[in-house]
């Protein structure tokens, strides 16, 4: 097993857990549909939160030849996929049966929002703090977006706003895997 191997376990879990939680909380939306309001913001977001899940994964394919890990490269690299399993867990409501999304969406995600704010800031400092790459990226450039946008809904609850700005987070995590990662290779 090589080092990236190893490491990769543990970053796998991590990021299936997190798509676990996404695709079970649809099930269980699809389960209980008669009894639930679905709110189709919530839906485009946890579309999102399964896009960004799996682009963490794809893109930490390119750290395969490391030669060498401390233990917090690896706690800093791992701050992306556990920050998206947090939102991933906390994104679905509890109980399910009988859930209004649009009331659960403009209650809890509050806090979702600063931890989205968190986890982009330390997942886009990774890089350039453990190996001095560039920050200023355009493959990063989505990442100040992102971040704006994260703080922005975290203190309003204008709904245009909200209903705005979730679609286009789910438009420059399509564009940030399209334009900038979307082949990888053993070369």
């Amino acid at each position: 097993m090589s080092l990236f191997e190893f490491l990769m376990v543990l970053v796998s879990i991590i990021i299936g857990l997190g798509v676990a939680e996404v695709l079970t909380g649809v099930a269980r939306q699809i389960r209980f549909r008669a009894s639930i309001r679905g709110y189709w913001v919530h839906s485009v977001l946890a579309t999102t939160i399964f896009f960004a899940l799996i682009q963490q994964w794809w893109e930490i394919w390119g750290l395969r030849a490391v030669p060498e890990w401390t233990f917090h490269a690896l706690v800093m690299m791992l701050t992306g996929p556990v920050g998206l399993f947090l939102i991933a867990h906390l994104l679905f409501p509890e109980p399910m049966q009988g859930a209004n999304f649009r009331e659960y969406y403009n209650g809890a995600m509050r806090p979702i929002w600063w931890l989205a704010a968190v986890t982009v800031v330390l997942a886009t400092l990774f890089r350039p703090l453990i190996f001095g790459s560039d920050l200023f990226t355009p493959d990063n450039a989505t990442s100040l977006i992102f971040f704006v946008g994260f703080v922005a809904l975290a203190l309003s609850r204008r709904s245009v706003l909200h209903t705005t700005l979730v679609p286009v987070f789910l438009i420059l995590i399509l564009l940030d895997i399209f334009q900038w990662n979307f082949v990888i290779s053993t070369s």
